[in-house]
């Protein structure tokens, strides 16, 4: 069992909110950890200081809300979680596994994992050489937009509450800033290795402007059927705090990104910037 389609990307543009929404819909199944990393752990090097621990911590939030929520417990998926913490991680048999539930049998199987979008070229080819031609979504967020997003996230995370110039400027230089909405570079090479046929590209936008027609879409688009019961649609997911950056910043933004919004705009249209 390997999946039949994945959401590649991309970071801070509403992945999460798509994973709540799948795992309501009744012909779709996605391991209970969003963000396997499994592709980006082999081909991004950077990340592997951290993906460990992302499924370890995944695995044992799971394992609590389990154990405390439902009234029968059920051993089995519990050894399929603890498995997928600690046997043989990040090989190809450990993804094969992580689809390995009853449930997903009859089921559309999905991995939504935005970092896999920044994967070189060596690794998309990987990905169609293992899973074959498997549906991609893509969703596309204005690159300023998503990079200040980002930049809030990290403050955040760090409990950074009143971020000064300095502060915001340092963050704005990281490598995974640039890195993960470098839409001018992984677009194509996408496109190169799958084909348009293959991936709906989706602009960030419609999730607050019309969440139903959008979750219609992709229903369409990975083949199953239309789905009306979806709770929270228009509730955010990993909602960042709205800190207000500096004029500079803004201004640094718009300089690094101006050739990622020219990108998205020529390749994709207004509706997507």
């Amino acid at each position: 069992m390997l999946p039949h389609f994945l959401c590649i990307g991309a970071q801070k543009a509403g992945t999460s909110w798509l994973f709540v929404q799948l795992q309501q819909h009744p012909q779709v199944w996605m391991p209970p950890v969003k963000e396997l990393h499994f592709f980006d752990h082999l081909f991004v090097p950077e990340n592997r200081k951290w993906t460990r621990w992302h499924i370890q911590s995944g695995v044992r939030k799971c394992l609590k809300w389990h154990i405390n929520t439902v009234e029968k417990t059920d051993f089995r998926y519990i050894q399929y979680l603890t498995d997928l913490a600690s046997r043989d991680v990040f090989t190809a048999e450990w993804y094969e596994r992580a689809f390995d539930r009853p449930i997903a049998a009859a089921r559309k199987v999905g991995d939504i994992t935005p970092e896999y979008s920044t994967i070189p070229e060596e690794g998309v080819s990987y990905v169609r050489e293992l899973l074959g031609p498997v549906k991609l979504i893509y969703i596309i967020r204005d690159p300023i937009d998503r990079a200040l997003s980002q930049i809030r996230m990290n403050l955040q995370r760090r409990g950074v509450e009143h971020p000064h110039e300095d502060q915001w400027m340092s963050v704005l230089g990281e490598w995974d800033i640039a890195n993960r909405g470098d839409y001018k570079a992984y677009v194509p090479r996408w496109r190169r290795i799958f084909g348009d046929e293959n991936i709906l590209f989706v602009p960030y936008a419609r999730i607050a402007a019309d969440p139903r027609g959008l979750m219609s879409d992709i229903a369409a688009f990975l083949g199953i059927d239309e789905f009306r019961d979806y709770k929270g649609l228009d509730t955010p997911v990993h909602d960042t705090r709205k800190l207000a950056p500096p004029a500079s910043v803004l201004a640094a933004l718009e300089t690094r990104f101006a050739d990622q919004v020219s990108f998205v705009r020529q390749e994709f249209g207004p509706q997507f910037v």
